[in-house]
């Protein structure tokens, strides 16, 4: 497996905030992330690819990693631009961000507030490899189920989260600031329950069956 989950660190933030812009271009405000890492209810984890290399203006991608060459230019001119003038003592950032999801943890309840990918990472299992460290994190800490919403137009990802066990179980009437489109809320049988647990189980064998090995670190 070429990719791997982490938490999301300050640095991360530029590359976080062009996917989210690029997947969520009607969204506003556009999310807090730098806020966001400091709440203690929400927890962030990215998908990233290893940037080699002493500065982002020398990185180069490790030869296994399947890298458009557009992409990698836009890349690392937009890090040229963003740390070329920077103070030695700033900390560049060491990866490629190709996705990454946002979880709300409150009372027992893991909510999922945001999962995007790159768009010209989308249909490489990123999204299943989000899900699946989502759910990680949220038996790692003790949630009981987890919850979502997505927009009812949005059947591409109701599918995806019916996949990982969520059920439509409400709705929420003109959630959306920029159309007024109303959302679907989704939740998952307690995810420590037997049924969800073989259902986890069958899922994460088969994205090592057909993917690799799943790695992440989720603290």
């Amino acid at each position: 497996m070429e990719y791997s989950i982490r938490p999301m660190r300050t640095e991360d933030i530029p590359q976080v905030a062009e996917i989210e812009r690029e997947s969520f271009p009607t969204s506003w405000p556009s999310t807090p992330f730098k806020r966001e890492l400091s709440n203690r209810l929400a927890r962030y984890l990215v998908a990233c690819v290893p940037l080699l290399g002493d500065t982002p203006g020398d990185a180069v991608i490790e030869r296994t990693t399947a890298m458009p060459p557009a992409l990698l230019s836009r890349i690392l001119t937009g890090l040229r631009r963003l740390f070329g003038s920077a103070p030695r003592k700033s900390r560049p950032a060491t990866d490629l961000i190709v996705g990454y999801v946002g979880i709300w943890f409150m009372t027992d309840e893991a909510h999922i507030t945001s999962i995007a990918v790159h768009e010209e990472y989308r249909r490489m299992g990123l999204g299943d490899l989000l899900m699946l460290a989502a759910v990680e994190l949220s038996m790692a800490r003790k949630a009981r189920l987890m919850t979502l919403e997505a927009r009812v137009s949005n059947v591409g990802a109701h599918a995806l989260y019916e996949k990982y066990g969520y059920r439509k179980v409400g709705l929420r009437k003109s959630y959306y600031m920029d159309n007024k489109e109303d959302a679907v809320i989704m939740s998952t049988d307690p995810i420590m329950s037997p049924g969800y647990q073989v259902l986890y189980s069958s899922l994460l064998d088969a994205f090592r069956e057909r993917r690799g090995e799943a790695v992440w670190t989720l603290a």
